[in-house]
């Protein structure tokens, strides 16, 4: 079992670290530094988390899942995801021939928002996991959820009148970005707490 999972995880993981650690962003050059493209890949994180969890909970006889296992998940994939946003500064600073990088306040607000999204993501993991009846089927559930969140997200400036869109806009800067990550990161933890109490855990 062991052999036939971590080789493609592996390989999949590979594949997404280069295309968007070096090819969206060499294709993108400085557009990759707008907060409309940070914030999404800030958030890839999530995508390394999900299997990770969902692994963990059915390789336990009776679900549930280890709060060690729940934790390194997090801390893998949130690992993982910083290191393929910073690939694609590198990236873009190799392109442009200059060390470019967003300012301080926006790469850390979005760091800690990323770690507690991972929180959540995996609380939320481990909560579907334990309702889905196995392995693909739960991966598929987290899937289309993050796709519509995705879509929902490009598709919301033609989708919102002009004074909603200003008001969504003022987000989008690293004054912004802070508010935001002060006012979100309570939810996201208020959120994974509430899901991992209706989890069984091990």
């Amino acid at each position: 079992m062991l052999t036939q999972v971590v080789p493609r995880t592996v390989v999949n993981n590979l594949v997404v670290a280069v295309l968007f650690g070096v090819v969206v962003p060499y294709v993108k050059g400085i557009e990759y530094l707008d907060l409309f493209l940070l914030i999404p890949y800030s958030l890839l994180s999530l995508f390394f988390v999900v299997p990770i969890v969902v692994d963990a909970v059915f390789a336990q006889p009776n679900r549930g899942i280890p709060l060690t296992a729940l934790y390194r998940a997090v801390l893998t994939g949130w690992f993982t995801g910083v290191l393929v946003l910073w690939m694609g500064i590198g990236t873009v600073s190799i392109r442009v021939g200059r060390l470019v990088a967003p300012p301080v306040a926006v790469g850390l607000s979005l760091a800690v928002f990323s770690l507690f999204a991972c929180l959540f993501i995996a609380a939320l993991s481990a909560w579907t996991a334990n309702h889905a009846p196995d392995s693909p089927t739960a991966k598929g559930r987290l899937r289309i959820g993050f796709l519509l969140i995705l879509v929902t997200f490009f598709a919301l400036p033609r989708l919102v009148n002009e004074d909603t869109l200003v008001h969504f806009l003022q987000y989008l800067t690293p004054e912004g970005i802070v508010r935001a990550t002060l006012f979100l990161v309570p939810l996201e933890s208020l959120g994974a707490v509430l899901l991992l109490s209706r989890t069984p855990r091990r």
